[in-house]
């Protein structure tokens, strides 16, 4: 018995001295967000004439419009709370389409948010753009 508590002192004094020990200091090698990153208050609207196919947007369908075929890759809830989805926006060469949404490679292409505020749609500018090794300053 005597040596049972002869044992049980020291380890219990580890285990309380691991528990004061500070954490390990953990830095990112990767920013999350760079500081030239557009935030929600630089949203722009998105056209009126496109609401009304983007409110029965839902994932993995195709909806022709006059700007071009949006291809619904994913739909959800910000943390903000809007309704989101991720879409491509493809230019089509036919008749109906007709108007373009300008810069064109801001809007056209892959991977490209759009959210709900009311009844107000805007779009959202990527939050970081590819990594490609480089820490942004």
């Amino acid at each position: 018995m005597k040596t049972f508590f002869a044992l049980l002192f020291p380890a219990s004094l580890c285990l309380l001295t691991a528990c004061v020990s500070p954490p390990p200091d953990v830095t990112a090698q990767v920013p999350l967000i760079s500081k030239s990153t557009l935030s929600y208050s630089s949203a722009e609207i998105l056209p009126e004439d496109l609401w009304a196919s983007l409110n029965n947007a839902f994932q993995g369908t195709s909806i022709d419009s006059d700007y071009g075929s949006i291809n619904v890759e994913n739909t959800y809830i910000s943390a903000m709370g809007h309704w989101c989805i991720a879409f491509n926006l493809t230019k089509t060469d036919t008749v109906e389409s007709t108007k373009t949404l300008n810069p064109e490679s801001k809007y056209y292409g892959q991977d490209r948010r759009a959210c709900k505020n009311n009844e107000t749609w805007f779009f959202i500018s990527p939050l970081m753009t590819n990594y490609n090794g480089a820490i942004n300053d």
